[in-house]
């Protein structure tokens, strides 16, 4: 196919694209303060807790039970008479330590109880991985309960999550994409008339579109679609050959990588590739005189939530643990990283990384690679944490 042919296509594209991005500045789509105060991707303190004060008859919103009479609707399939009157929602529930065998014991991100000791269950999954045995030690705790299994896509839990049981029998897989996006529209139509409300719910809704990659207006969607129905001999190929070019792309972010390592006087390494089919997978920084950690760059779920920071070294005697620290080494680790991360074993010190380079499924991540702003931003954090150990045997 003669190369006019793409060139006429892309430019076909960007100018769509150019068109509805200036539409979207007059009508303020691109603003949302969830996004502005970083946390998209914050399960517990953004969409958990969101979630949670909707459904909660005794909300700030003060709509009662409302939003939670529609969700039983949309969502609950176990035909448990819930009285909504006298539900309470709890975020994040202590249901006892995980025993050994993993088979009791955990935190439920959303549980809802009546006064009859009925429950809903909701395991709100953004980009975490799932736990072994997690969805067992729920139904265990609560065998009758509606079990949400709340994901961006709806997809299934991994089989050590379950343990047997089965979906639309002991739990149900929910979207963000489709069925908390309709909810939510459901939500929506009830507060009209309360700006307040009807605006937050608008703006988390906007969130939810962004995370699901739905942020493209309806109408921008079908031109583009139509464009490409028109061509697609070439659509075809350039769908085909998009790995390539992401390849081509992520080869030359290593070159950057390897380069900013030989200037610091570092040796890098990566475990991943363009596909991203693998969780906690990235890049990894240090001196030849470190025992203890080394400066790691790390995608939480395959190609999103990117975090850096210290991490220990893994022990040899205990091939999938970290060493131990010392707590010498584990105080003067302490005051480096964000107080608001959460630590563990694995990461004295954790960062989350910023919009727009903690999601690499998005076009702009990839912008940022190819025009080397991405190996900028790796190289300022690199020093920053270099800098702020200097005199710490590490």
């Amino acid at each position: 196919m003669e190369t006019h042919k793409f060139e006429n296509l892309f430019n076909q594209i960007l100018s769509i694209n150019t068109r509805f991005q200036k539409i979207n500045e007059l009508t303020g789509e691109n603003f949302n303060v969830f996004r502005i105060i970083k946390l998209e991707s914050a399960e517990v303190r953004m969409h958990s807790a969101f979630i949670a004060e909707l459904l909660n008859p005794s909300g700030s919103h003060g709509q009662k039970d409302i939003f939670l009479k529609l969700f039983i609707k949309m969502f609950c399939f176990k035909n448990n008479d819930i009285d909504t009157t006298s539900c309470k929602v709890y975020v994040e529930k202590y249901i006892g330590a995980i025993n050994q065998d993993k088979t009791q014991g955990g935190q439920i991100d959303i549980f809802i109880t009546d006064k009859y000791d009925n429950h809903i269950i909701i395991e709100n999954k953004i980009y975490a991985t799932d736990q072994v045995n997690q969805l067992l030690r729920y139904n265990k705790h609560s065998p009758n309960a509606d079990l949400i299994y709340l994901s961006l896509d709806g997809k299934e839990p991994e089989e050590y999550s379950t343990n047997g049981l089965k979906s639309e029998e002991h739990y149900r897989c929910r979207s963000y994409s489709t069925h908390i996006s309709e909810w939510l529209e459901e939500c929506r139509k009830e507060v009209t008339i309360l700006p307040i409300i009807r605006e937050s719910i608008t703006q988390y809704l906007n969130l939810i579109k962004y995370l699901t990659n739905q942020t493209l207006n309806d109408t921008m969607k079908e031109e583009v679609a139509t464009l490409l129905s028109n061509n697609l001999e070439a659509s075809f190929i350039i769908s085909d050959s998009l790995d390539d070019a992401l390849k081509i792309a992520l080869d030359k972010f290593y070159n950057q990588l390897r380069d900013v390592a030989s200037e610091l006087n570092l040796k890098f390494e990566q475990n991943i590739d363009y596909k991203f089919n693998t969780n906690y997978r990235g890049f990894s920084f240090a001196k030849e005189e470190w025992n203890y950690v080394f400066i790691n760059f790390q995608f939480q779920a395959y190609d999103k939530d990117l975090i850096y920071g210290f991490s220990a070294i893994g022990d040899d005697k205990k091939p999938g643990w970290p060493i131990v620290l010392a707590p010498e080494l584990k105080e003067q680790l302490k005051v480096l990283g964000n107080p608001n991360d959460k630590k563990n074993a694995w990461w004295p010190v954790l960062f989350k990384f910023e919009d727009p380079y903690n999601n690499w499924s998005k076009y702009d991540t990839w912008k940022a690679i190819q025009n080397g702003e991405m190996a900028v931003v790796f190289r300022e954090k690199i020093v920053h944490l270099l800098k702020e150990s200097e005199g710490i045997v590490l």
